[in-house]
């Protein structure tokens, strides 16, 4: 199969979901907003990252529904949905009975915006970052929001911790080159090049973008990826799924053409956890950053635990 060539392979919701919260992340925000007079007890949460954050502040139980992007934990995957986060229905966040209505970044379309926040419902707009500085100040946004500011303030120093700890583990010259390789479906891969997720993940992981005048994601073809030689090639779980499993990611020529490919130097990745930028950023980063430097002593423990979430492909 070439780089190039069409991937007609089925595309599960879920698979669909994965792709866009990556995507929906370092979009265009959404519109004006109103803020709750008391802590909301029925929340409507739109963006992986933000999904996450209510979770990861014991809110849980408070989310009524969440969008196609709020794949972490488990249990927002259980949660009625309002479809994906570019092209919510207005209706289906009405028919909830909200008293807030959280909007990740990307939010959209703008007329279904108008029509959740002209309905009278407090709707909150939360920034998704790619920086250490954002991922912290998004967290403390969402917990103003719902009154769990105590809360959010604890676990943002947390996480600002997690980032310090890496920053100093992380070996900062000498990295590896990275070219990672994303699918919107059908069409060519894209690499991704500056002013990305991917970009700032290598970048707190150690390692260096493999094709660093590309810029966005791109259509790559082979003829640069073999004159940039990366060391290490990061495809997403998600584009695995797409291309059949294993034997499919194979016989991509940007694989078997090249010596990362050759020499078992490919890394797949659940696309939420690594560019997501939730609170388990600085986790992923630092999975990411075991790989680049074996030698290194990084401190933090991995999210996946005993399913890891980024590893070397078998």
């Amino acid at each position: 199969m070439s780089l190039s060539g069409s991937m007609s392979f089925f595309m599960s919701r879920r698979v669909r979901s994965a792709l866009a919260g990556v995507l929906a992340a370092v979009l265009a925000g959404a519109g004006p907003h109103a803020v709750a007079a008391e802590a909301p007890e029925r929340i409507i949460s739109v963006g992986g990252a933000v999904t996450e954050t209510l979770f990861a502040l014991g809110l849980g139980d408070r989310i009524v529904a969440v969008d196609s992007t709020s794949l972490y934990p488990a249990e927002a995957t259980a949660l009625p949905q309002v479809g994906y986060l570019r092209q919510l229905s207005s209706e289906g966040v009405l028919a909830q009975r909200p008293d807030m209505v959280l909007l990740g970044e990307g939010a959209g379309p703008a007329s279904a915006v108008e029509q959740i926040t002209n309905s009278g419902l407090a709707v909150e707009n939360i920034a998704i970052g790619w920086s250490p500085e954002s991922v912290t100040t998004m967290i403390r946004k969402v917990g103003d929001a719902t009154g769990a500011g105590d809360r959010a303030g604890a676990l943002a120093d947390s996480v600002a911790a997690d980032f310090a700890a890496l920053a100093d583990a992380v070996p900062q010259e000498d990295g590896p080159t990275v070219l990672l390789v994303i699918s919107a479906g059908a069409g060519p891969l894209l690499g991704a090049g500056t002013h990305t997720a991917a970009e700032v993940a290598i970048s707190l992981a150690g390692g260096r973008l493999a094709l660093p005048t590309l810029e966005g994601y791109k259509p790559l073809s082979l003829e640069p990826v073999l004159a940039a030689d990366p060391d290490y090639i990061i495809v997403p779980s998600h584009v695995v799924e797409i291309l059949g499993g294993m034997d499919g990611l194979r016989e991509l020529d940007v694989i078997a053409e090249t010596n990362a490919g050759r020499e078992g130097r490919i890394i797949i990745a659940d696309s939420l956890y690594l560019l997501g930028f939730g609170p388990r950023a600085p986790l992923a980063a630092a999975d990411l950053a075991r790989i680049f430097h074996p030698d290194a002593d990084i401190p933090l423990e991995s999210a996946g635990g005993d399913h890891p979430l980024i590893q070397l492909a078998k």
